[in-house]
């Protein structure tokens, strides 16, 4: 089974709360990763296409959250989600970088539980 779709698996067992926590914390760590993206102490941006992939991740991210939290059905379908979050041959450094990120929250979360 390849990486994408135990995460799929992994996430779609998640309680919501669990679904909340997972999510939140990769939220998080795409802020860090969208520094690479621009020179630190510059206004300019090194890398613009991956920050508007990390930031089109954010937004499909925080709605999903959004419509989790509010137990609206009218949201992406789990895997769907998971795949747009981990699947981006456009760049396969970030696409490596998301993945190890998933990884470690899932993770974090099954030592919680």
């Amino acid at each position: 089974m390849n990486e994408v779709q135990h995460a799929i698996e992994t996430f779609c067992k998640y309680s919501p709360q669990e679904k909340i926590d997972f999510l939140i914390q990769v939220a998080h760590a795409l802020t860090i990763l969208a520094r690479d993206s621009y020179a630190v102490g510059e206004d300019g941006l090194t890398n613009p296409p991956r920050l508007r992939i990390i930031n089109e991740i954010q937004h499909r991210l925080t709605g999903f959250l959004v419509a989790l939290r509010k137990q609206d059905l009218k949201r992406y379908p789990e895997d769907v989600l998971v795949r747009m979050i981990l699947e981006h041959p456009e760049d396969l450094d970030l696409q490596r970088q998301l993945q190890e990120t998933c990884s470690r929250v899932m993770g974090q979360i099954a030592t919680t539980t």
